[in-house]
């Protein structure tokens, strides 16, 4: 080890006290059941790394730190005018549309509803004139077959 700082993991030691006994420099102490480092007297040579068979004592990992490049700033949506205006024009139109097939439905509604129904059956559709539609045995009838 090149003389780095270490430091202990209190979640994994259990207070052995294995890396106390190898500490060369006695910056090592068992406080409260858990191993403690005095920074001051540590040299970093990495005996109780070796030591600690819990994995508790790491060595400080030092590193570059690099500035984030800047995010760019989120864009905005700022609807033109003819956005503005397309909206109220589809809202129109769509209106006008509706009206009209209220319209068409109402006036197919009232001829569904006012038909004439079949001679002594109202379940039945009402049959169109000339006996049309009654099946294929009574055209051939109608035509002599």
């Amino acid at each position: 080890m090149d003389a780095q700082k270490v430091w202990v993991d209190p979640d994994r030691c259990t207070g052995c006290g294995a890396c106390v006994a190898v500490c060369p420099t006695g910056a090592i102490a068992l406080v409260d059941g858990r191993a403690r480092i005095d920074e001051e007297a540590c040299t970093g040579c990495g005996a109780c790394v070796d030591a600690c068979s819990e994995g508790a004592i790491q060595p400080v990992v030092q590193g570059e730190l690099v500035p984030a490049s800047p995010q760019p700033a989120p864009t905005v949506y700022r609807p033109g005018p003819l956005a503005r205006t397309a909206g109220a024009t589809i809202a129109v139109a769509g209106a006008g549309l509706l009206v009209r097939a209220a319209g068409a439905l109402v006036r197919a509604l009232g001829r569904w509803l006012m038909r004439r129904p079949a001679a002594g059956r109202s379940d039945l559709p009402v049959q169109p004139a000339g006996g049309a539609g009654r099946g294929r045995r009574a055209r051939h009838r109608r035509r002599g077959q």
